[in-house]
């Protein structure tokens, strides 16, 4: 063991806060932003409008816990990282941190899988989840995300824990032609190694002309190698360095008159990662995997997401009936993941004893139909009813690069009447109450089993189909007389075919009605309150309770993933708060604690936890923002997570994968720009000020040496835009 001197300890103290110390005293000194992102940052609650419920609609009449990253908190996380991963783990406070890798297959919401759209149009896979439903668009084509927490049944089938509406970027009006242009270079330590040199360039062009209105967006991003805060490389196993991204959004509209508009969208999305490192060593619990130059095998692919397309038409129609309002829209995504090459190991074989890289291809077509209608039935009953029908057909499979398949190609048929119904009575309660029927048909075709081992018996399985019928209710009630006490208390169940492929390709018995495919069905409950103390303080907290007869947690089975069945209840509470105590300091935080508890037997005790894989740490979120003139703006973040230690190893110190134990972690984050003019502005972001050395959450969790990372040391981030 070495000792440090004092004076070698103060040396060592000083090197890792210099240079921060330094950046923070600089940027006070000159930090300027857009006069739009550096006005105060009170914003009523009554004026926040959501649209994640098919409707528009205050935050405080949502009846749920909801999180909504406009544009100017996004653009500020951007500049930390531009990854839609890292920034959702370092704002939403119900989601884990980010894996620090291309998947997000721990970042659950609540402890439950979460439904993720892009402008309403479903990213995630439930016939079989390819964990790359939050990386599935740039950040710089995003204009907000809105995050409703808790099972909901309006989108139907994928939202047990919660649904995350990405809305895409959309021209301002009143301009003819406008844009900007962004770049951006990124590095590890202040530039001072090129081996995490990176680059970005973002392209914007959008504009409204007599009707008709326009945005087209392109954003490429370079990453650098992957280093922690040591100077390693980080493995490149799933890793986001060394990664090329490619996005392409184009937005186009049509207003007929004042009732009448069409729109069309398409994105597309690509990351793939191509890195001269390869993973090696890494011991859990003792040394990370890292990475060192090498070779990979000639038979592997770049993995990651090799496209995803999504489009929509979508046609409104202000009182095409009295009082009532019409959305078509019909839409369509396509997206082919390739996961990472496995060499075949005779200790833990897969894919008929061979190597192999596995892949996940899916396509999607839907329409849906929804109209609202208003009823004023006196001043002091207002009534809006949603109505309409959902129709989607998602075609998915999981084949080998090779050819070979691991999932065959599964088809569902999903049909769906809603009806939502949003009363407010004497102007200050608000009820909702709705139901959402959904009809699944899911086609499995004669399949094989793709064994583990050349020598294991063939298994062959008879197709045929499967049907899930499921009524979804919810009902809540929220008060708003009062500013300072807003509460609100709900109910709502969630439906989800959950992984449905996962349990098909590891099928031991040959006919389908004996393979457990019952879906996932969870319900719950949930009461909290919304605060405006005062123009200066605003907060917002919950206790939430979910129960799920059938679970969706994660055990791992001769080391693949399997789905445990057993009963399952989580249940927690958070709290958020923002503080405006001046025109020029903003601070705020937020705390979040809950548990995941499951059943052994159906009818006996709560006598085991849930995984890691879906119930994370506690975590702990603060940030001050400080304006010292018009333009200029300069924002610390912190993000804790604390300690989970609620499983132990067996009897050779070996902890079972998704059960390792998970131990704080602290870390600090930076953002400021600089506005020359109208047309120039500069922006500065770090990642990891304090150049941290620490794993991962999902590393400790996971308790697999391959998967045992550090995550990223400090980062750099400087861009330039141009505004015209």
């Amino acid at each position: 063991m070495v000792f440090l001197s004092a004076e070698k300890l103060k040396y060592h103290f000083m090197k890792k806060l210099i240079l921060p110390i330094m950046v923070l005293c600089a940027t006070m000194s000159m930090a300027q932003n857009d006069p739009l992102d550096s006005k105060k940052d009170t914003v009523s609650l009554e004026e926040v409008v959501i649209t994640a419920n098919r409707i528009k609609e205050k935050k405080t009449d949502a009846v749920a816990n909801v999180t909504i990253i406009d544009q100017k908190k996004l653009q500020q996380f951007i500049k930390i990282a531009p990854d839609m991963s890292h920034l959702i783990g370092m704002i939403e406070p119900a989601m884990s941190l980010s894996t620090n890798t291309t998947n997000n297959r721990y970042q659950n919401l609540r402890g439950r899988s979460i439904l993720v759209l892009i402008d309403g149009i479903p990213q995630s896979t439930p016939l079989r989840a390819t964990d790359r439903d939050i990386r599935s668009i740039d950040p710089a084509a995003v204009e907000r995300i809105e995050i409703v927490k808790g099972a909901t049944s309006i989108y139907g089938n994928g939202a047990i824990g919660g649904i995350m509406n990405i809305v895409t970027k959309k021209s301002p009006k009143n301009v003819i032609f406008g844009g900007q242009t962004t770049i951006g270079a990124s590095a590890r330590d202040s530039f001072k190694e090129n081996r995490g040199f990176g680059y970005r360039f973002n392209q914007q062009f959008y504009g409204n002309y007599k009707g008709f209105s326009y945005l087209v967006d392109a954003a490429m991003n370079q990453t650098g190698s992957a280093i922690d805060g040591t100077g390693e490389y980080i493995s490149p196993r799933y890793g986001l360095g060394d990664v090329r991204t490619y996005n392409g959004l184009v937005k186009l509209g049509y207003q007929f008159d004042d009732d009448n508009k069409v729109e069309a969208m398409y994105n597309f999305y690509q990351s793939l990662q191509n890195t001269p490192l390869v993973a090696s060593g890494g011991k859990y619990l003792e040394r990370p995997r890292i990475g060192v130059y090498g070779t990979k095998d000639p038979a592997a692919q770049d993995e990651g997401m090799r496209y995803n397309h999504n489009a929509y038409i979508k046609f409104n129609s202000n009182n095409i009936f009295k009082r009532t309002d019409l959305e078509l829209s019909a839409f369509t995504q396509h997206q082919y993941a390739i996961f990472d090459y496995r060499k075949h190991n005779a200790r833990s074989p897969r894919w008929e004893s061979s190597s192999g890289q596995a892949t996940v291809k899916g396509e999607k077509y839907g329409i849906r139909t929804q109209l609202t209608s208003k009823f004023l039935f006196s001043e002091n009953v207002f009534t809006q009813l949603l109505y309409g029908a959902d129709v989607l057909i998602d075609k998915t499979s999981q084949p080998l690069v090779d050819g070979r398949y691991w999932m065959p190609e599964l088809t569902s048929y999903n049909s769906a009447p809603f009806l939502q119904i949003k009363t407010t009575f004497f102007q200050y309660y608000v009820l909702k109450a709705g139901l959402r029927y959904d009809y699944i048909d899911v086609s499995v075709p004669n399949y094989e089993v793709l064994r583990l081992r050349n020598t294991d018996p063939r298994v062959y399985v008879k197709g045929g189909d499967l049907t899930y019928n499921n009524l979804s209710p919810n009902i809540g009630i929220a008060y708003n007389q009062f500013k300072y006490f807003q509460p609100f208390i709900s109910y709502s169940q969630g439906f989800s075919i959950f992984d449905l492929g996962r349990t098909l390709r590891a099928a031991k018995a040959d006919v389908l009605s004996k393979i457990n495919t019952e879906p996932v069905k969870t319900e719950n409950y949930e009461a909290g309150a919304y605060a405006e103390l005062s123009k200066y303080v605003h907060l917002s907290g919950s206790y939430f309770y979910t129960y799920s007869k059938l679970g969706s947690d994660l055990k791992s089975v001769s080391g693949f993933w399997v789905v445990d069945r057993t009963p399952q209840k989580v249940y927690g509470f958070e709290v958020n708060a923002d503080i405006f105590p001046t025109k020029w300091l903003t601070l705020g935080g937020s705390f979040i604690s809950f548990e995941g508890k499951k059943k052994s037997t159906e009818d006996g005790d709560w006598d085991g936890y849930m995984s890691g894989t879906s119930i994370p740490a506690p975590k702990a979120t603060a940030y001050i923002r400080v304006t010292p003139t018009e333009y200029s703006y300069l924002q610390v973040n912190y993000l804790h997570t604390g300690s989970r230690d609620r499983f132990s190893p067996d009897n050779r110190g070996v902890y079972t994968e998704g059960e390792g134990i998970v131990y704080p972690i602290d870390l600090f984050s930076l953002s400021a720009g600089y506005t020359f003019n109208k047309s120039f502005s500069l922006a500065l972001g770090i990642e990891n000020l304090t150049d941290k050395v620490y794993y991962t959450p999902a590393s400790m969790l996971v308790a697999r040496d391959a998967e045992y990372a550090r995550g990223n040391g400090r980062y750099f981030n400087l861009s330039l835009t141009y505004r015209y």
